[in-house]
């Protein structure tokens, strides 16, 4: 099959490229094309191209769903809906799988997917470095939450990554003294803190 929307030609990488081939390729293009050093129309429009490919290519889940549709996809959406949930069609592969599945369960009445929006920042906190004082829960308490019913070694979770804004996310992962919590860009991998 080819390629139909060229993510993979317009990030010049092969289809089995790693993650790190792909986010170096996003890297080189994004620099080549960015609109402080490429003000043409064609560098612009060419900008949304290497957005639309990376957004695709670099999460692990939508290149699979992309590569097994025979390379079709939606258009990318560039902000989140403002809902917490929202219910997304399926790809063709989707349809497909489903249908098997329930074909040898004898049953079918179409699937529903739900998917919650993930923020641009992936937010970890690291467990073995966490020692729950619990400022991150203090100053994002729809973020961070420590495991209060944990009477030995209790640690800080990520409740939602949507539930402040990264203001708020960043100043509550400086406070804590250890350093446990990290906050990634998902577009550039780039890691923001610590």
């Amino acid at each position: 099959m080819a390629d139909s929307k060229g993510y993979y030609a317009i990030l010049g990488v092969q289809e089995k490229a790693t993650a790190l081939e792909i986010k170096k390729a996003y890297r080189r293009l994004a620099r080549r094309y960015h609109p402080d050093r490429n003000g043409t129309a064609q560098g612009e429009e060419m900008i949304k191209k290497i957005n639309a490919a990376y957004e695709v290519l670099s999460d692990s889940h939508r290149r699979e769903m992309y590569d097994l549709s025979g390379f079709e996809t939606r258009e990318p959406v560039q902000e989140a809906p403002a809902p917490e949930q929202y219910v997304y069609e399926e790809t063709r592969a989707e349809k497909l799988r489903s249908k098997k599945e329930a074909v040898a369960h004898d049953h079918y009445s179409g699937p529903t997917y739900i998917e919650t929006p993930k923020s641009r920042f992936h937010i970890i906190v690291e467990p073995s470095l966490c020692m729950a004082f619990g400022s991150c829960e203090t100053l994002a308490p729809k973020v961070f939450v420590v495991e209060k019913n944990k009477r030995v070694n209790p640690k800080a979770r990520v409740e939602s990554e949507t539930g402040a804004d990264f203001d708020s996310i960043y100043a509550a992962a400086q406070t804590c003294p250890t350093k446990a919590i990290k906050i990634i860009d998902r577009y550039t991998g780039e890691q923001l803190f610590p």
